[in-house]
């Protein structure tokens, strides 16, 4: 009975999660000059029936008023920001992880510094980061002359590897603070000590044990992580200008279109975690809920 009861409960996870974005989606409609307002059961109704043929879905530009259709259009955005943020957090965790290695032999004293100075850095806003590597990537492009990686583009032409990579500074600060702490706990625990006094490489010992515990304990912080990278996003494609869901989330609001758009973007994410989570208990027999 208790795996029917675990399947029972992991499947009522993406349906709770459906009616979440569903309901935020129509809270606009109980909101009017007047205040709360029931918008009526019909008109609710009504939005359920538009998402049942969602190949007449059409979003309103808020600019000219024209009507476009939403499909596949909404394809064009899903793939640019779930590019956009994929390359992000392949690049803040494998950056971080190249560190961890680098300082893991390094003198105590340089180790404590670099901890003090992430700990540092987290305490700076999101926005600056972005903001700063946007003017620095314009006064780079105005000294040299060139852009080695494009900094702005429209349709085709949209920057990608740009808004990637600063969108992965952030997280970047965060993973390499969190492995530095989780590496200097885990060589406070027993098991370390009795491989090291078994003339095992310390290296072995790093990658074979401490970075399989340490990534147990990562994966927690996956969730904030995640959605740290989801807000800076919507500041990212707008200053680069790029066509993505986060663009559409806020610049066409409809209920129909707000839903489609929330659970496109969110349904992969919440599917990452759910294989990031089956992943790691295969490799480590170790249970974690994200």
């Amino acid at each position: 009975m208790a795996w029917k009861s675990y399947l029972l409960h992991e499947c009522m996870k993406p349906f709770f999660l459906i009616l979440g974005v569903f309901l935020i989606s129509i809270s606009p409609l109980f909101i009017s000059v007047e205040g709360f307002v029931w918008p009526g059961l019909e008109q609710i109704g009504g939005i359920l029936g538009q998402l049942t043929n969602p190949e007449a879905l059409v979003y309103i530009n808020p600019g000219s008023g024209e009507e476009r259709s939403l499909f596949p259009i909404i394809f064009k955005a899903f793939a640019s920001s779930l590019t956009v943020l994929g390359i992000a957090l392949v690049v803040s965790f494998s950056l971080a992880l190249l560190g961890t290695l680098l300082l893991w032999r390094a003198p105590k004293r340089l180790y404590q510094l670099c901890l003090s100075f992430t700990s540092i850095l987290q305490s700076i806003p999101d926005i600056v980061f972005v903001v700063a590597s946007q003017m620095f990537l314009v006064w780079l492009y105005v000294e040299t002359g060139s852009t080695y990686i494009k900094i702005a583009g429209a349709g085709e032409e949209e920057a990608v590897l740009a808004p990637a990579l600063i969108l992965s500074i952030l997280p970047t600060i965060y993973f390499f603070q969190s492995m530095l702490s989780l590496v200097e706990e885990e060589k406070e625990k027993p098991y370390y000590e009795m491989a090291v006094s078994k003339g095992l490489p310390k290296t072995f010992i790093l990658l074979t044990h401490i970075l399989r515990n340490m990534l147990v304990r990562l994966s927690y912080q996956a969730k904030f992580l995640i959605s740290i990278m989801v807000s800076n996003l919507l500041i990212v494609e707008y200053l680069f200008e790029n066509f993505g869901m986060t663009s559409f989330l806020l610049t066409y609001s409809q209920p129909p279109v707000f839903f489609v758009t929330a659970l496109l973007f969110f349904g992969p994410v919440y599917l990452f975690l759910k294989i990031f989570e089956l992943a790691l208990y295969f490799f480590t027999r170790q249970e974690v809920s994200l």
